[in-house]
Formats: C-alpha cells, structure tokens, sequence
C-alpha cells in the first residue's frame, strides 16, 4: 500500500505548473483618422421631413400635407370580427364593412384589399372634427323647440 504513494514535486520539477509568459506576436494598432463633421445642413433636411410627416389613424402610414390628396388613403372603414387568442400569424380577421377577411395578425399572412379610398386622416384632424359635432350638438340641444321647427301641442 505505501508503494502507491508517491512524493510531492519538488519546486523546481517539471510537474509544477507555473504561469507562462505569453509573447504573441507584436502588431501596431491601426492609425484611426477622424472625419471632419458632416454638414449639418442634410441632417437639418431629413429633420425637417421627419418632423413634417403625420401618421394616419386609418392606413396607419406615414404621409406629408403637401402629399395628401383625394385617392391617398385606402382603409376599410368599419368594425372587425376576430377570434384572436394568441394574436398571432394563424388568426383571422373579417372586417364588417366589406366581409374580407385577413390572415394572422402579426406578421400578417394575407392581407385583406382595403374597400375605401379617401384622405389620409390624422389623430389632431380627427379629434377636431369629434370636438365641432359635440358642439353642434350642444348647440342644437339648447335651442328652443320652436325654433327648430317643431311645435308643442
């Protein structure tokens, strides 16, 4: 059983490991030239266009006034039908106003072709147009009976 032992190395054996120095090969780091500063007259341009582009509330695309005209937005404008669970690309979506129906959700499989075509609308646009028929409303509301054309009896 004691010939099974056997000594601990000594300090200048070969068996203990020490740490090697490591000298990989010797390479200068690149010389870096800096760019002189871009004019900030493109970055002014693509600012101003980001700045002017409105999202549709409808299409949800991004649109400029200056590119909004009659035919620019196509929309379905009614209510959808689904049976969403996952919300995922195997749902499906039927819009109400036309009966079409779409394939998955996100990503969308199939898209449905939109039904209606008009003016691209923008959330500022369609909050205004909500605020002047509440207040046509209130108008037509406090107005004596009378003057509407109709009489008490």
């Amino acid at each position: 059983i004691i010939d099974d032992i056997r000594p601990m190395p000594g300090p200048g054996s070969a068996f203990v490991s020490r740490p090697a120095k490591f000298k990989g090969p010797q390479v200068e780091a690149p010389l870096v030239k800096h760019e002189e500063a871009k004019d900030i007259v493109e970055d002014d341009a693509q600012m101003e266009r980001l700045m002017n582009t409105i999202r549709c509330i409808r299409c949800t695309q991004l649109y400029r006034e200056d590119e909004n005209h009659d035919e620019a937005c196509a929309y379905h404008p009614g209510p959808t039908q689904t049976g969403l669970r996952n919300q995922n690309h195997l749902d499906r979506v039927q819009y109400l106003c036309c009966g079409a129906v779409q394939i998955g959700f996100q990503p969308i499989l199939l898209a449905a072709e939109p039904c209606k075509v008009g003016r691209h609308v923008s959330q500022e646009e369609k909050t205004k147009q909500l605020e002047e028929k509440k207040a046509q409303r209130a108008t037509m509301q406090n107005e004596p009976a009378n003057s509407r054309g109709r009489t008490r009896r």
